[in-house]
């Protein structure tokens, strides 16, 4: 028993050995373990400072070289003025010198018939004097001497207005010579102008997303409110709150021509050559139309008609160049994955329409639809008009007018320029997409329901487009539906693509909104190709400058790629700018 007793003692002593280090070695781990977890996260908040870091330096490095862009434009433009201004004084110059030299070459003339009178009426003179009686020789040879030495005066007098009158019109032909060398510095200025106009446009991205809130109803609660100029907030059905930035934003205050003052330069790329292409998205009801169109012909209008307005305004500043442009629409709908004209008259849209891959890149194009001429602003605003009597539009729970087709209209730009020979072919795509909805709230059936079902496929179409190119695949599904396959030319990194995604800031509509702003901050970070859009134009001697991209490798080699980078050192220009400095110094000589 004594013997059995020790061993329990034994044992017992043992199994408190054992806990006791078992407890020791957990202390230990749990210890090393929150050693090991806290200089993770020391680690961990030190990569995001400087991650965050990095970043904030690139983006000033970038806003910084945005900004010496802008103010070189701004210099460049001024020297355009001033070098126009010079040609045009020149000019004026050289008219007053040609009326001078012409009034003395006729005064000239008159001096030399007065001279030819006189010398006749000398030799009338001589004549009567030698009939007369009683004269003698030697009066007589005297008269002739002194006749023949004013006829040698006059014939001097003469000879120095001819050489005077031959120096004059050497230098109108010199002051002729010097307009045209200013007039072709003018072009020069005005391709630089060109150049770093659209250097701007790449700088802030090859897709630019724009956010406009359509004003809320009286009364009604609302979930989304604007930040500041490029940024918003939404409270989604949980009262958690998201924050989304774009190039752009605008609230419900924003006027349509303020939205539009922001789109013009983008615009105005068509006339260069570039494929253009501004289309609206957002769910039924967001403004989407109304930001497109407008309404009206006053302060109402929206982007199309100002558009267009601006589009042949500056084609009418540009014939002052010597740029003649020609300029043709069409209007198109998507409707149930079908194309429709909108111009054709008495059209029941059995037609079978046909997108045209077009050759080399080409503007996008439909076969069979009509395509009208476009010399005024009120022609346009009537083809505006009847196009938009023709969509198909129909009245659902959730918006009483709702389109139910995605509307293009195509503007296609041709300018030539006689002296150089040069041809520029641009075209401006701008469309007003139907919009997305939910079939339990918008209440679609029967005909409704298959419209919304080919409205979202469509849109389902244009996320994967963009989701494809953001990650660089080689198969881009632009075929999936017709919207995306029109579009293609200009969503395919040769074209300028702007976005502007409509947002319905009303609680109930929290969800939707959510889902565009999402989508649109995805579309935002797209970028549709490396090598910028590229311009159409054919020069003087036949040769296509389709290469001619938005990145000016003028610069050459490392210093072009140093650019590209947004690397600046030793505080030297970008190389573009120093080229386009060196252009204009050239055209102050």
């Amino acid at each position: 028993q004594t013997a059995g007793k020790d061993r329990e003692t034994a044992v017992s002593m043992l199994r408190a050995e054992l806990d006791a280090e078992s407890k020791h070695a957990r202390d230990a781990a749990v210890r090393d373990a929150e050693v090991r977890a806290a200089e993770a996260r020391r680690l961990a908040h030190e990569q995001g400072d400087q991650a965050v870091q990095n970043a904030e330096e690139r983006a000033a490095q970038h806003k910084a070289r945005l900004d010496g862009v802008i103010a070189q434009l701004d210099s460049e433009k001024e020297e355009v003025c001033r070098v126009k201004r010079a040609a045009d004084a020149a000019a004026q110059l050289a008219q007053a010198e040609k009326a001078a030299v012409v009034a003395r070459a006729e005064a000239a003339e008159r001096a030399t018939k007065e001279v030819e009178n006189a010398a006749a009426q000398l030799r009338s003179e001589v004549a009567s004097m030698r009939a007369a009686q009683g004269q003698s020789e030697e009066k007589r040879n005297e008269m002739l001497v002194l006749a023949n030495k004013e006829i040698d005066n006059v014939r001097r007098q003469l000879a120095e207005e001819q050489t005077r009158i031959a120096a004059e019109e050497a230098a109108i032909a010199a002051t002729n010579d010097r307009v045209k060398e200013l007039e072709d510095q003018l072009l020069d200025a005005d391709e630089t102008r060109r150049q770093l106009h659209n250097q701007i446009q790449e700088l802030r991205g090859n897709v630019r997303v724009f956010a406009r809130t359509r004003p809320p109803a009286p009364g009604g609660a609302c979930a989304v409110k604007t930040i500041d100029v490029e940024s918003m907030s939404i409270t989604d059905r949980l009262g958690d709150d998201a924050v989304f930035s774009f190039d752009k934003c605008f609230g419900p205050e924003a006027q349509q021509e303020d939205i539009f003052e922001d789109v013009s330069q983008l615009v105005q790329s068509a006339l260069d050559g570039y494929k253009v292409c501004l289309f609206s998205y957002g769910q039924t009801g967001s403004g989407k139309t109304h930001t497109m169109l407008g309404a009206g012909e006053g302060d109402q209008r929206g982007i199309i008609p100002r558009a267009v307005q601006k589009v042949l305004e500056h084609a009418e500043q540009l014939s002052k160049k010597g740029y003649e442009y020609t300029m043709e629409a069409s209007y198109v709908e998507i409707y149930n994955e079908q194309v429709r004209d909108l111009l054709k008259p008495g059209a029941d849209h059995d037609e079978k329409h046909k997108i045209v891959s077009a050759p080399e890149g080409g503007c996008p194009t439909v076969s069979g639809v009509e395509r009208e001429p476009v010399r005024s602003v009120d022609a346009a605003a009537g083809l505006v008009r009847r196009a938009a009597a023709a969509r198909a539009v129909e009245a659902t729970q959730m918006n009483a007018v709702s389109s139910r087709s995605h509307t293009i209209f195509m503007l296609y730009i041709t300018g030539e320029h006689e002296a150089s020979g040069s041809r520029l072919t641009g075209c401006l795509n701008l469309v007003d997409l139907a919009g997305s909805e939910r079939v339990g709230r918008s209440g679609a059936e029967g005909a409704r329901l298959k419209e919304a079902c080919a409205i979202n496929k469509s849109l389902s179409s244009l996320g994967d487009v963009f989701m494809s190119i953001s990650r660089g695949d080689k198969h881009i599904p632009y075929r999936n539906s017709k919207l995306t396959y029109l579009l293609q030319p200009c969503l395919g990194g040769d074209g300028k693509t702007l976005m502007f995604v409509n947002i319905n800031p009303e609680a109930p509509s929290a969800e939707e909104s959510m889902c565009s702003l999402k989508f649109a901050s995805q579309v935002n970070a797209v970028e549709l190709g490396r090598g910028g859009a590229k311009r159409n134009i054919v020069s003087g001697i036949g040769k296509k400058e389709d290469s001619n991209k938005e990145d000016s490798n003028s610069a050459g080699g490392k210093k072009a790629d140093a650019d590209k980078k947004g690397t600046i050192k030793g505080g030297k220009r970008p190389a573009t700018a120093r080229t386009a400095i060196g252009a204009a110094k050239k055209a102050k000589r």
